[in-house]
């Protein structure tokens, strides 16, 4: 069964109470793992990208800490959807990107981004994310991108992986650089299971961290990070 989270700020009730809602209405939450996830300091959680809405409420609900999710904003399709989106995710304190190849080959029929801004809202999703791990907080990131079940269309399939985003790296190579400190690295996995047309039994179990080296390859971490949590899925 899952735990509610036991650290909240004001803004962090109304995120709580959408993924309560959702939780309650939609999933079976099962959690695993979860004395891998430290409960004081900088850390980031690297999970599987499963269900576009399910997988974040988990996420915030799974744990005994509730975790800032560094999200993609190029889906909206309009500037009220934007400004919306944009002013929760600053309230919540969530990191906002665009994936730049969406934009790029179209994405939605019209989203509210254009491809030039791709670089800024790299650049300061990157610096927002490190800054919130140097001020100790917990960071949830999905590097494959994209999920599996999404209303604007999946790019996998039903058991499938996207290659990781090396951007994970990036971020915590810059919040230790500034902070002096380790960030671990959690890995999470999801298995999801249908009950019905509207209901989902989910495993979300997180394993030992990974830790970033001075002068490691990155793609040689991305890979191991890739296989864990396509284990802890499995």
């Amino acid at each position: 069964m899952y735990r509610c989270p036991l650290e909240v700020t004001p803004f962090a009730l109304g995120v709580r109470a959408i993924a309560a809602y959702n939780l309650t209405r939609f999933m079976r939450l099962h959690v695993e793992g979860a004395e891998h996830v430290p409960r004081v300091g900088a850390a980031v959680l690297a999970a599987r990208h499963y269900h576009h809405l399910f997988d974040g409420a988990a996420l915030v609900m799974g744990f005994a800490r509730q975790p800032h999710l560094f999200v993609a904003l190029d889906w909206t399709s309009s500037p009220w959807e934007r400004r919306v989106m944009e002013t929760a995710c600053r309230l919540a304190q969530w990191p906002v990107a665009l994936r730049g190849d969406n934009l790029a080959r179209g994405g939605r029929a019209a989203s509210a981004f254009a491809e030039r801004e791709v670089r800024r809202y790299v650049r300061t999703s990157i610096a927002s994310a490190a800054a919130l791990l140097r001020r100790g907080e917990l960071l949830a990131i999905f590097p494959e991108g994209y999920p599996t079940i999404d209303p604007a269309g999946s790019r996998k399939t039903e058991d499938d992986f996207l290659p990781f985003a090396p951007g994970i790296v990036a971020i915590v190579a810059q919040a230790e650089t500034a902070g002096g400190t380790r960030v671990p690295i959690v890995p999470v996995g999801f298995r999801y299971r249908a009950l019905d047309e509207r209901r989902f039994d989910v495993v979300m179990r997180a394993g030992p961290p990974l830790y970033r080296s001075p002068g490691q390859n990155r793609a040689a971490l991305m890979s191991e990070l890739e296989a864990r949590v396509r284990a802890l899925s499995a």
